[in-house]
Formats: C-alpha cells, sequence, structure tokens
C-alpha cells in the first residue's frame, strides 16, 4: 500500500482544478495505522460510511487515541473495492482525496481495511495521513 501510494505521489498530477507537483515520498506510520483500523472496523462493523465516527470522534481524534502528536492530520476512506490498489486509484481519481493523497505536508501514512459481508459495502478502506509534531 505504502509502495502504490508513493508511486503515486511520485508524479505530478492534476488533482480535478488543482495541479501539484511531485510530492516527497511518506513512511509507515504504525499508530496512523491503528486510527486507520479502528475507523475501517467501525465503519464495516456497523455499516456506515463516513468521516465521522459512530461515537462522533474525528480523524484527528483518532489519530490522538493512537498517542500520534500530530501537527496536521488527513484522511481518505473508499468502500467497495476488493483490493488496495483499486481503493487507492478511486482516491487518484477523485479531486479531494487526490489534493489529500499529493499533499506535501503529510510525512506519514498508515493504512487499512476492514470486511463485513452483512454490511452494505463489505470492504472499507481507510487511509490515515499526518505529519508530527
Amino acid at each position: 500500500m505504502l509502495a502504490r501510494v508513493n508511486e503515486a505521489r511520485n508524479q505530478a498530477r492534476q488533482c480535478g482544478k488543482q495541479s501539484f507537483n511531485a510530492a516527497s515520498p511518506l513512511t509507515w506510520s504504525c499508530p496512523l495505522t491503528a486510527a486507520a483500523q479502528a475507523h475501517a472496523d467501525d465503519m464495516a462493523e456497523n455499516d456506515y460510511f463516513s468521516h465521522t465516527g459512530q461515537d462522533g470522534n474525528s480523524v484527528g481524534e483518532r489519530a490522538t487515541q493512537q498517542s500520534y502528536a500530530w501537527r496536521t492530520v488527513g484522511e481518505n476512506i473508499a468502500v467497495g473495492h476488493t483490493t488496495a490498489d483499486a481503493a487507492i486509484e478511486s482516491w487518484i481519481n477523485s479531486p479531494g482525496h487526490c489534493r489529500n493523497l499529493m499533499n506535501d505536508d503529510f510525512t506519514e501514512m498508515g493504512m487499512a481495511h476492514a470486511d463485513n459481508t452483512d454490511a452494505r459495502f463489505t470492504h472499507y478502506w481507510v487511509q490515515t495521513l499526518g505529519a508530527p509534531r
């Protein structure tokens, strides 16, 4: 997942009406991965799709709960995709998600996936992006 995201960041691209130069590669963050996994699990278990958690928490609160001391944080979410590549490609093709992906302010990421065959979308993907203080 990290290699695919960094491959995308390595190329200048257009995200909607905004142009981006190639961005620096991200490094993997275990706390951001834990925050992403918690949100993916919550969405899958409770059959919803939102940046706001069932308990009302935000991506920043989820990162903080995992002891990630952040300067900036962001999140991409996707549903229905059976592979990480498909989820990442959907973010590249969505202007807002693409802007997050190409934002050079982010230096680290975590990404997670959860499944629930009884849920509406079955597959839930979360990418949490951040830069530490």
